[in-house]
């Protein structure tokens, strides 16, 4: 089972087998995911050019490529992402953003909408980047080396996901590095810099868990003079932080109880101080969920990712956390774990319908609140 489950979260969507992978030679799986990179690989030039993507003459040649790349998403069913990737929604739902995006894609395409399909053809590079950067697994796409990424025109994290959707970390980290030198000389610590920085760490501690060069990398933005004050503070927190979990490496065992003592380093900080906690926490957990355990260890696990999520989300890079406060809920009902999670979800709901008119929560999620409030016994 652990074999399997390596091999098919090596090949998840683009994390398409190399040519010595032996995975690589499954016509019914691998040779789909290179289809999908090909496919999108062969979008590229068109999706990062708004020239390109307008242009009349180009209409056939864009909708046949769109259309190409949609197919070639396919959808993997809930009971064999379970078998083979973990109880962990995740998976399940990227694949299914990617389907969704790409249909919508090819829709506004085809109504003349070119701006809106644009918008939802990047997304999917978004929604890719954020799966790479879940677990170290899998190879590079093999038709990526023919590729000039200098063509494109990007900016510095549109680059960086494209390329960790093609498990190019290496090639990303330089790319984001560059760019956060040009900005340090120009006394730039702007939000793209902060983004940038936050984007290298996500690909270094859960792209690629290389610790020791990451704190080796903050230990010299620490040293700017320039660090606006706030900036500076934030930096040595991480810095703190992380230089604790390479000195204590062995108790980074993945399990509920161990991301949970992670999660409490948190205490009484401003979250973006908790950034090195939490992707260290989150990626713990869902290792654990590829071990199957039992269905209350599940539902600890998946509250404590909804935590650890909650917090990543204020710095805008996943959106998960009420997937996983919903499975928490389900998979110990009417216990007090079910009922923590009950309320955290509530309380997201609420605030995301929250607005100047104040709060305007549709029919729909309250039903679907209720359903939930008496499954988790309140």
């Amino acid at each position: 089972m652990k074999n399997i489950m390596f091999v098919l979260i090596s090949l998840f969507i683009f994390g398409c087998a190399g040519p010595d992978n032996k995975a690589a030679q499954n016509p019914s799986w691998a040779g789909k995911m290179q289809k999908t990179a090909k496919s999108f690989q062969e979008l590229l030039p068109f999706l990062y050019n708004e020239e390109k993507f307008v242009a009349k003459k180009n209409t056939a040649t864009i909708e046949e490529k769109i259309k190409t790349y949609a197919q070639s998403i396919h959808r993997i069913d809930e009971k064999s992402a379970k078998t083979f990737l973990g109880d962990d929604p995740y998976v399940l739902t990227s694949l299914n953003s990617l389907q969704d995006l790409t249909k919508r894609a090819l829709e506004s395409f085809r109504r003349g909408d070119r701006k809106n399909s644009r918008i939802l053809l990047k997304a999917t590079t978004n929604t890719c980047f954020k799966c790479h950067t879940r677990q170290n697994m899998g190879p590079e796409s093999v038709y990526w080396k023919s590729f000039n990424l200098n063509t494109l025109d990007t900016n510095e994290i549109e680059k960086a996901q494209i390329l960790v959707s093609m498990r190019q970390y290496e090639e990303a980290k330089l790319s984001l590095r560059h760019f956060l030198s040009a900005s340090e000389a120009k006394g730039k610590f702007d939000l793209p810099y902060e983004n940038a920085l936050h984007y290298y760490l996500m690909i270094s501690l859960r792209g690629q868990k290389t610790f020791k060069s990451t704190l080796d990398f903050l230990t010299a933005k620490i040293l700017i003079v320039k660090t606006p004050t706030q900036l500076h503070y934030t930096l040595k927190h991480w810095h703190k932080d992380l230089s604790y979990w390479i000195k204590n490496k062995e108790q980074l065992v993945p399990s509920p109880k161990v991301a949970y003592q992670v999660l409490k380093r948190n205490k009484d900080r401003y979250s973006e101080r908790n950034l090195i906690n939490d992707l260290v926490a989150s990626s713990l957990l869902h290792q654990y969920l590829m071990t199957e355990p039992e269905k209350v260890e599940k539902a600890k696990a998946f509250r404590l990712l909804g935590e650890a999520y909650d917090e990543l989300i204020v710095e805008g890079f996943w959106d998960l956390p009420e997937v996983y406060y919903e499975m928490c809920i389900e998979y110990a009902p009417k216990s007090k774990i079910a009922r923590t999670c009950y309320r955290k979800l509530k309380q997201n709901i609420t605030v995301g319908y929250s607005g100047s008119r104040g709060t305007m929560v549709p029919n729909v999620e309250y039903q679907k609140l209720e359903v939930l409030r008496e499954k988790a016994g309140l």
